[in-house]
């Protein structure tokens, strides 16, 4: 996963003061009104909900990085309070007037003030924002009255979007969480209240008796908080904080109210035997949130008594197989509440009793403590992530508060658990067998290693944040770190796959990265140090030497590099700099490393790869050899998607340059290449992608192998030569000609059998079959003497038997990649042939083209391959030279015919532009050229097919302008002949021209650079700027202002006049307007009538003279007579063409050419373009009774589009 070049966050960081600002600056006009009267300002009644969305929508990207609020805090708050705090004062009305409700567009002040302060909770934490609330005493009741007042509907009064009617839930849950914040008032809520005492409070809550004597604030308190307790929305959470805050104040336990709650709430766990009342589970959730927010507020002396019955209580819900138990167990968010809730039991009973009075014993103690470790044990294995989080942050605040032995034994059991279901993986690579046998026994490091197939992915990773946690805390001795360490490399390179491919391992891995964060920030250097690396069999290449911190760096330099998830590498760079951070002096180029392994810097996989991975590599063989084993894992050449796997290859080849720097080239090649073998050797025959990504990595070896030598000075070729002949290399110096038969055999099923993804095995065999042949020596080379100048020397027969079989099966597949690499082979394999296996293998190729025209026509796809290879073996046969008879061979002449039939009108599209782009690539470059092929490229520049798929006629367009443009380098096209000379002038440089005006981006973008590549004659040379770089720069204003400039060249008017008024007449609405004020600010700028001295000078009355001509020419073409109808209108309505009216512009010819046009036409644009120009010609007098007439006419058209604007 890539993340965009402009990071979110670098953005946020830099505009974050900006939009704080805007948000401060708009409160004041946003929450007050100034009174015309005295000069005093008051809280308005209502404001516009887009208002309020507007000022949220500034706080929301702020979720990410929350602490960038705090500074503004301070400025924002107090605003938005006491505005609040005067709508109490000064009750607003809820209900708008009649007038107001219509409009419906506005929100009652106090709710878009909640909806604010419930967004700042949401990003920066109800805790921090709540310390802003105004705490004062006197606010209690006027809060609790206007909640009173504002949640119940009006009688009477019609609700609507306006009116209060009931609070929404953001107005519930700040209210209720302002409530529950004035209830830390130091002062007895019977002082407080102004309402005598009620003796009785009516509720119809099943099991709730409350005490007698409780104050008339409780009273009215006491059904919002249970009301609001059982409700499926995040007003609970404030209820829940609100009632435990109530029944834990002094005064109110005094009372008994306590007590009363609390045997309500375990009354709702009892089970009965009658349950004919249907019960949410909401109001299980809800009772379990009021218990856990009751035990973590009280201390053991409040709450002493009601923890065994709490205990039992839960414990009976998560063990039990009652109808009910197992109701409240099928809900994530009440089983997390029940770890919570034996979290704070266990925190409670672990702190030093009290007093002789409390009930719980010794003995009572140490069973809920077995019990609750018991319960997080298997918690962590949990489904529901959110309950996997819950169990292991409970498991390692129970570890860090028990004794140092104690907590020994919950990190040996989770370390154990993490032991079960690993296996050790035995490959052996001289037969290619695997096993699997158990953990029993010392295996070689070397020969096995650990495979995790057969683990739980999630059980793994609640165990490994649980340790995670452990290790933060310090729970864990040091004499256990190495069995952690092994179980934290082994999480930070868990993968699984589910059945449809996703990953399962992220979450374990990012737990990895937290535990490895927190081993480097709570352990000395000299703890870590002490640890003996022998002992670390998980560890990638572990030697003796080697520390733990350097280890460790090697790992999450790896993960930081090459993980597939951004999450995971952004992770493992911030875990790399705590740890070398904290450890300074014990890894390799600790400092250097973490500047190239940057946060940033890994966001982007392609960029890690390519990049960060090479950066890291050059700065240590230890880092080289982790990173290059890596590659070849299912980071990189084993990822499932097939693009990651090309990045990755090409990662291989950027790790041998880095090689060859420190040993040779030859050297580093020879390693790679046996390394790759060793795991080419362990597939099995379904693991395609993995075969997929180490071909292409041999692929890129022995590219860059060829590359670095070809690029060498003399002196690096003879050490090279040296070198080989110290070690005595044979001719197959590398083992590469065995790649397909001992090494990685492919049979026809592997290229042909769906179920097996040919497409992939062809591709990169293709892709490997290439890089072989072009760094092989070939028969006509005549430097046989010089060893080192090839990286390979000449090809078995054998091997270029199998890889002509490879070749002939894989250009019979469609896919765009296949093709390429398909065709890159067979040119690499005609480098190598003679001349009679080249003669036989082209006839074959042209044979199966032309065995049945109808099918090499059909949209089958199988044809693509052999066009494509056609023209890239084009090259090598035989080209009579200038000066001999101009014949070509036969075999040329046969391609060339191929190519000419399936480039042809009648073929589908996506043979034309295989076949087109073959032409450029084979025929063209070679600079050959005939009128059959100036013939296709005309049709194919003039190709506008439109079909379901749209304007896939553009497919082919920008094939020949590629094609063009290809002539024009190769020289084919710029013959001195002047037939040539007139063809390519007049036939193609006037189409490119036009198509560098049309409306398409990407054409015109195309049609442009191959613009700036033509060179016609002298006289008509043009300076063409040269930065536009892209396709949307060709969308501007100065684009089209420099493309108007070559109308000057009198055989390139019309052509580009053609492509311009499809632009400004139908193209997208940036190209509309940058085209349409081009030509605007263009005509104004030239002369009515243009220079008869100067060829290349014109003026307004010839462009005009041009529209109207493409208008005569395309009358019954709709794709260019709209577009021309649109821009005439627009000139009429802009008042250029009005200018001609002294001219001998030939104003009656227009008319006609515009009735012509739309003349029993049932295109209502077309139509609707024409009134436009209509319009616009009424302001003539020559022509004026006329057009009025047919104005008149149009009135009564059957389409009431058209007469309607008449009217």
């Amino acid at each position: 996963m890539d993340a965009p070049q402009v990071e979110r966050d670098i953005k946020l960081q830099r505009v974050s003061g900006d939009l704080l600002a805007q948000f401060a600056d708009s409160l004041p006009g946003f929450l007050w009104k100034c009174s015309s009267i005295g000069n005093r300002r008051y809280a308005r009644r209502q404001v516009k909900q887009k208002d309020c969305a507007r000022l949220i929508a500034l706080l929301e990207p702020f979720q990410e990085w929350p602490q960038l609020l705090d500074p503004h805090l301070t400025r924002i708050l107090p605003p938005l309070i006491s505005a609040f705090l005067e709508c109490l004062d000064h009750p607003v009305h809820r209900v708008s007037s009649d007038k107001d409700q219509s409009l419906s567009v506005a929100i009652p002040l106090p709710r878009a003030i909640c909806k604010a302060l419930y967004t700042l909770c949401k990003v920066r934490g109800e805790k921090v924002i709540s310390r802003f609330l105004n705490n004062e005493p006197k606010y209690l009741e006027p809060l609790l009255s206007a909640f009173e007042a504002w949640d119940l509907p009006q009688v009477g009064l019609q609700t609507t979007q306006l009116s209060g009617g009931p609070l929404v839930w953001e107005e519930r849950y700040i209210m209720l969480l302002w409530l529950s914040h004035l209830l830390l008032a130091p002062f007895d809520l019977a002082s407080i209240s102004s309402e005598v005492s009620s003796d009785v409070v009516e509720t119809s809550t099943l099991g709730l008796d409350l005490p007698i004597g409780l104050p008339s604030i409780t009273n009215r308190l006491l059904p919002i908080s249970l009301r609001y307790l059982v409700a499926p929305g995040k007003e609970r959470e404030s209820a829940k904080l609100l009632l435990a805050r109530l029944v834990l104040r002094r005064d109110m336990r005094q009372l008994g109210l306590l007590h009363s709650l609390v045997n309500w709430a375990l009354y709702n766990f009892t089970p009965r035997s009658n349950r004919n009342i249907s019960i949410s589970i909401y109001q299980h959730v809800g009772v379990l949130s009021f218990l856990s927010g009751v035990l973590a507020s009280a201390d053991r002396e409040a709450i002493g008594e009601f923890i065994i019955p709490i205990f039992r209580a839960i414990q009976s819900v998560a063990d039990k197989a009652d109808p009910l138990f197992i109701e409240v167990r099928s809900s994530a968010l009440a089983r997390k509440f029940m770890i919570k809730i034996f979290r704070l039991i266990v925190t409670l009973v672990l702190k030093p009793k009290p007093g002789p009075q409390d009930p719980i014993s010794e003995a009572m103690t140490s069973t809920i403590l077995e019990d609750v470790i018991d319960q997080m044990l298997t918690a962590v294995g949990d489904k529901d992530t959110p309950i996997r989080y819950a169990a292991s942050k409970a498991l390692s605040v129970v570890a860090a508060q028990l004794e140092g032995d104690m907590a020994a034994e919950v990190v040996e059991a989770i370390v154990e658990s993490l032991d079960e279901d690993v296996l050790w993986e035995n490959d052996f690579p001289e037969t290619g067998v695997k096993g699997i046998s158990g953990v029993t026994g010392k295996p070689h490091h070397m020969a096995l290693r650990r495979s995790l197939a057969a683990t739980n992915p999630l059980r793994w990773h609640g165990l490994t944040l649980t340790l995670a946690h452990l290790l933060l805390r310090r729970s864990p001795p040091p004499k256990q770190l190495p069995r952690i360490l092994n179980s934290l490399i082994l999480a930070l390179g868990y993968e699984q796959r589910s059945a449809t491919g996703s990953s399962l391992g992220t979450n374990v891995r990012d737990a990895a990265c937290f535990g490895i964060w927190a081993l480097s920030r709570r352990y000395t250097t000299e703890e870590l140090l002490a640890v003996d690396t022998a002992t670390v069999s998980a560890g990638r290449g572990c030697a003796e030497h080697m520390s733990v911190p350097q280890l460790l760096a090697s790992e999450l330099v790896v993960s930081a590099s090459l993980d597939p998830s951004g999450n995971i590498r952004r992770g493992s760079s911030a875990a790399l700099q705590e740890l070398i951070g904290r450890h300074p002096d014990t890894t390799i180029e600790g400092i250097k490393i973490v500047q190239v392994v940057d946060y940033h810097a890994v966001a982007r996989r392609s960029k890690a790869i390519t990049e960060v991975a090479v950066g890291a590599a050059e700065l240590s063989q230890v880092y080289w050899h982790a990173l290059f084993d890596g590659i070849l894992d299912w980071r990189g050449t084993g990822s499932p998607d097939a693009e990651s796997r090309r990045v990755s290859a090409q990662g291989v080849g950027y790790l041998l340059t880095s090689q060859a720097k420190a040993t040779s080239i030859f050297e580093a090649a020879n390693v790679m290449i046996k390394k790759a073998f060793q795991e080419l050797s362990k597939l099995r025959p379904r693991e395609v992608e993995e075969r997929h990504g180490l071909l292409l990595a041999l692929s890129e070896i022995v590219n860059t192998a060829g590359h670095l030598l070809g690029e060498s000075t003399e002196t690096q070729q003879e050490l090279e030569t040296e070198f080989l002949t110290q070690k005595g290399r044979p001719k197959d110096l590398l083992g590469l000609w065995e790649v397909f038969s001992a090494i990685s055999p492919l049979s026809v099923k592997d290229l042909t059998s769906p179920v097996l993804r040919p497409e992939l095995t062809a591709e990169a065999a293709c892709n490997l079959i290439s890089s072989l042949m072009r760094e092989s020596r070939s028969p006509h080379d005549n430097d046989q003497n010089r060893v080192a100048y090839h990286l390979l020397q000449g090809v078995p027969e054998a091997f270029m038997d199998k890889c002509i079989e490879i070749i002939s099966l894989a250009i019979q597949r469609p896919e765009e990649n296949v093709v390429l690499s398909a065709s890159l082979a067979a040119k690499g394999a005609f480098r190598v042939l003679d001349d009679t296996k080249r003669g036989e293998l082209l006839r074959s190729w042209v044979a199966a083209l032309n065995s049945d025209i109808n099918n090499a026509l059909s949209s089958a796809g199988k044809s693509f391959g052999h066009l494509a290879a056609l023209g890239a073996v084009f090259p090598y046969f035989s080209i009579t030279p200038p000066h001999q008879s101009p014949r070509l061979p036969d075999e040329q002449l046969s391609i060339i015919h191929t190519l000419i039939l399936h480039a042809s009108a009648n073929a589908q599209i996506e043979s034309r532009v295989v076949a087109i782009k073959s032409l450029a690539t084979g025929v063209l470059g070679s600079k050959v050229i005939t009128h059959e092929i100036i013939d296709v490229l005309r049709s194919a520049l003039d190709d506008y097919t439109v079909d379901s798929r749209g304007d896939v006629g553009s497919w082919v367009r920008m094939e020949a302008i590629d094609a063009v443009r290809v002539g024009w380098a190769s020289g084919a096209l710029r013959s001195e002949n002047s037939t040539n000379e007139w063809l390519v002038e007049d036939v193609l440089t006037s189409r490119i021209a036009r198509l560098a005006a049309e409306k398409l981006d990407k054409v015109r973008f195309k049609a442009w650079k191959c613009l700036r590549v033509i060179q016609i004659r002298p006289k008509y040379l043009l300076d063409l700027p040269s930065d536009f770089v892209d396709a949307p720069q060709t969308a501007s204003y100065r684009y089209f202002k420099v493309l108007l400039s070559q109308l000057s060249v009198l055989p390139l008017r019309l052509p580009t006049l053609e492509g311009y008024v499809t632009s400004a007449g139908l193209g997208s609405e940036s190209v509309l307007r940058a085209s349409r004020l081009a030509l605007a600010d263009h005509l104004e700028g030239l002369d009515v009538l243009g220079s008869n001295k100067d060829p290349q000078s014109y003026g307004l009355k010839d462009i005009c003279d041009g529209l109207l001509e493409i208008l005569k020419r395309n009358t019954s073409n709709d794709r260019v007579a709209m577009p021309t109808l649109e821009v005439l209108a627009f000139l009429l309505d802009s008042c250029i063409i009005q200018l001609l009216q002294d001219t001998q512009f030939n104003w009656r010819s227009l008319f006609a050419s515009v009735q012509k046009a739309h003349f029993k036409s049932g295109n209502i644009l077309k139509l609707s373009a024409a009134v436009k120009v209509y319009a616009g010609l009424v302001e003539i007098p020559l022509i004026r009774r006329d057009v009025l007439t047919r104005l008149i006419s149009m009135l009564m058209h059957p389409f009431p589009r058209v007469g309607f604007p008449i009217q």
